[in-house]
């Protein structure tokens, strides 16, 4: 009789124990599905316009619905469905301000919609918050045709735009309209213009630089960088330099293009959206060169293409040497090795600028 009692209590704490198990299971597992929603009416979706937007978090993470990214006045919008993101909903800044919405009375209206594939944006923008802008990157078919830079400081905006199609990338100023810059791609070399209108003021590009013929009337540096020769060109055909006053961030963009020293301009492309990116400052961008550079010539052209002044070395290492020029002669020629030129070189350049000065 004893042992028959046993054995019933004995199956009844095991069943019990069992069903416990289960309860702590599910009770566990409702614990790490735990959801929560939050609710906002700061903006409004011109696509989908509602008084209140909600997102649903799972597990601390978006999980559906409309999820704000940014801060007070700069944000975005993202939309989710089972844990995956779709769309993003933005504004633009610029016709924001020209429409003067910015007055923190009224709901932000998102015009523009970007859409997602595979967790990666493949048509819209982009947005990146930087010191002092936001960086807005630019898609079509889940490929790059552009980023804009839009800066603010006190009393201050103004938009960078870089535009890119086939062999051209493009950059332009809404402050200094009138300018911008192009940069071409022909044969494997990259003319990087700069543009008043339809005026050509200055022009930087890649040379053959084992020639005797060079741009006309341009400054000229030859250099050997990680083995390779390479050469660039630089012409102003802007006397006044009044460009330096009226487009001071095209200009500042302008002149440090040449320090990238690539010949594809998807590189250059690629190049400029990192740094602005990566350096967190969008007035600033990063001079990409190289410990292993070694000056072989600096010198300008005459109206044919033939050095008029300057300095540059010649030949290879059994015999080599450098030439000296002034007013299309030859002034001073002398045997010396690339490594020794280096010194020759700053010694010349150093007595050039004494002399202008």
């Amino acid at each position: 009789m004893n042992l028959s009692y046993n054995k019933k209590n004995n199956f009844f704490i095991y069943k019990s124990l069992i069903i416990l198990l289960i309860l702590c299971k599910f009770n566990n597992t409702s614990a790490q599905e735990m959801k929560s929603i939050k609710k906002d009416s700061s903006y409004s979706i011109i696509a989908h316009p509602m008084n209140v937007y909600e997102g649903v978090y799972k597990n601390d993470k978006p999980y559906q619905g409309y999820f704000k990214d940014g801060d007070q006045e700069l944000f975005t919008v993202d939309y989710y469905e089972d844990g995956i993101k779709k769309y993003n909903y933005s504004f633009d800044v610029l016709q924001m301000l020209k429409e003067n919405k910015f007055d923190g009375n009224s709901r932000i209206e998102l015009n523009k919609k970007s859409i997602y594939k595979n967790e990666k944006i493949f048509d819209g923008v982009k947005y990146h918050y930087i010191k002092d802008g936001i960086l807005v990157e630019q898609y079509k078919d889940g490929k790059h045709t552009g980023f804009y830079v839009d800066v603010f400081a006190v009393h201050y905006y103004n938009r960078l735009i870089f535009k890119l199609e086939k062999d051209t990338l493009e950059i332009l100023s809404i402050r200094n309209e009138e300018y911008s810059i192009k940069l071409l791609s022909k044969n494997n070399f990259i003319s990087t213009e700069l543009y008043k209108k339809d005026s050509v003021l200055a022009r930087s590009q890649n040379i053959e630089p084992n020639t005797s013929k060079f741009p006309v009337n341009s400054t000229i540096r030859i250099y050997k960088e990680d083995g390779i020769i390479k050469g660039r060109s630089y012409k102003n055909n802007d006397e006044s330099d009044l460009m330096y006053q009226e487009a001071r961030e095209i200009m500042e963009i302008f002149n440090r293009l040449e320090a990238y020293n690539l010949n594809n301009l998807l590189d250059i492309f690629n190049t400029l959206l990192k740094d602005m990116v990566s350096n967190n400052n969008s007035r600033d961008i990063e001079r990409n060169t190289t410990e292993n550079t070694m000056i072989i010539g600096g010198f300008v052209s005459d109206q044919d293409g033939k050095i008029k002044d300057g300095i540059r070395f010649l030949g290879s290492q059994k015999d080599s040497y450098y030439q000296i020029f002034k007013n299309n002669k030859i002034l001073k020629e002398e045997k010396a090795t690339l490594e020794n030129f280096q010194e020759i070189f700053s010694t010349y350049m150093e007595k050039k600028y004494n002399s202008e000065d």
